[in-house]
């Protein structure tokens, strides 16, 4: 039994890096072929030769320290550079991946096995691709994985790194604040801070500060979803006007930060509460990435990829637990979901009725959500019910 269960861990892994291996022969034979490398790699020259990095809207979207992360990579060629940045992606995320599952609820290899299985599916195209999502994924499981261990400063690190990459990740900073405030706010602040000043010394300071002036500028000059009646993205917006419901970009900023209030006193709720911190940081960063889908500032079909993990976890959760058809049930279709919409997206580009397609992921995420709540209930049904069980075994043995 033992050798069976090392055997499917071996599997797993050589699946995914015989995968990663065949993305980095193609990546190599063909540079910048279906790739969004070429943009970061290109960030990194103008960061060597202090040119603008954000001269056309929408092409460079992270930060100018990304920009300078991203500047050792003009040194090599581009197809060597490409593969490098396969491999860091391909050995970052089951790193993370790992260390999140054992910290928060000491999964076995077998349970890791299957974990990780479930999650290629929604993630080889973000690999093949080169997206950075896949830097945040793993940042955000390092976090909660190091907030569970009281690793503070490494949690914060993770935390305040993600915001540099893409902005709107600051929801999971928040959240996290919100649930340990006294041992991440000032450190997460710490963090942001020093990181910024370590930008500055890795360039010319009036040519950094003013990149990042440009930076804030360009994301909030992007005023592509005023542009169309659906909007550009597919988030929860989309959901709302092809139900025929009415909403300006001022009403929609309203529904925004409702909804990151609806987060933050779900996590206040759970500190009060004293739930599990598993359950808290999993529930956290779930609602971080849900926020991040349906109410964040740009949501393409790319950006699902940061659904993977969690719709993963709930899913062997419900598999795990025989007394949670419910969840087994939901989590289950949300899964398969989004691995159909991932297909659907990536090799099946419909231009007919776009934007039902768009909407697809959308829905999903709101079946993850009641998914999610249904997971809570039993967590803390669990937990309720773990003292009575004591209780009990006490009387009988007195």
């Amino acid at each position: 039994m033992t050798a069976a269960k090392s055997r499917l861990f071996l599997a797993s892994l050589w699946l995914w890096f015989l995968s990663v291996a065949i993305i980095c022969v193609r990546i190599y034979a063909h540079p910048g072929w279906h790739s969004v490398f070429p943009t970061y790699r290109n960030a990194g020259a103008a960061w060597i030769h202090q040119a603008q990095l954000y001269g056309a809207q929408g092409i460079f979207l992270y930060s100018p320290l990304v920009a300078a992360l991203f500047s050792p990579f003009t040194l090599i060629s581009q197809n060597v550079a490409e593969v490098l940045w396969r491999l860091l992606l391909g050995l970052a995320l089951p790193l993370a991946l790992w260390f999140n599952a054992r910290t928060l609820f000491d999964f076995s290899k077998t349970e890791f096995s299957w974990l990780f299985l479930l999650i290629v599916p929604l993630t080889l195209s973000s690999l093949n691709n080169g997206q950075a999502n896949i830097i945040i994924i793993a940042l955000f499981l390092v976090a909660a994985g190091a907030a569970s261990q009281s690793r503070w400063f490494t949690c914060a690190f993770c935390a305040a790194f993600a915001v540099y990459w893409k902005i709107y990740p600051i929801a999971f900073a928040l959240l996290l604040t919100v649930i340990f405030p006294k041992k991440l706010t000032f450190r997460i602040l710490l963090v942001l801070i020093g990181l910024f000043v370590v930008s500055l010394f890795i360039q010319k300071p009036s040519y950094t500060l003013q990149q990042y002036g440009d930076w804030l500028v360009n994301l909030a000059s992007d005023r592509r979803r005023a542009h169309e009646y659906y909007g550009r993205w597919r988030d929860f917006y989309l959901v709302l006007r092809l139900l025929g419901i009415p909403i300006s970009t001022m009403w929609w900023t309203l529904v925004e930060v409702t909804a990151g209030a609806l987060a933050a006193a779900i996590c206040i709720l759970g500190t009060i509460r004293h739930w599990p911190r598993a359950t808290l940081l999993l529930g956290a960063m779930s609602l971080a990435i849900v926020w991040m889908l349906l109410f964040g500032p740009a949501t393409e079909a790319a950006t699902y990829v940061l659904i993977a993990v969690p719709s993963a976890y709930l899913l062997i959760a419900g598999w795990s637990d025989v007394s949670q058809p419910a969840l087994r049930t939901v989590s289950t279709l949300t899964y398969l979901g989004f691995v159909s919409a991932h297909i659907l997206n990536s090799w099946f580009p419909i231009k007919k009725n776009v934007y039902l397609v768009h909407a697809i992921q959308p829905w999903l995420t709101l079946c993850f959500c009641a998914a999610l709540f249904l997971w809570w209930k039993r967590q803390l049904l669990n937990e309720a019910e773990q003292p009575c069980r004591t209780s009990e075994t006490s009387k009988m043995q007195y």
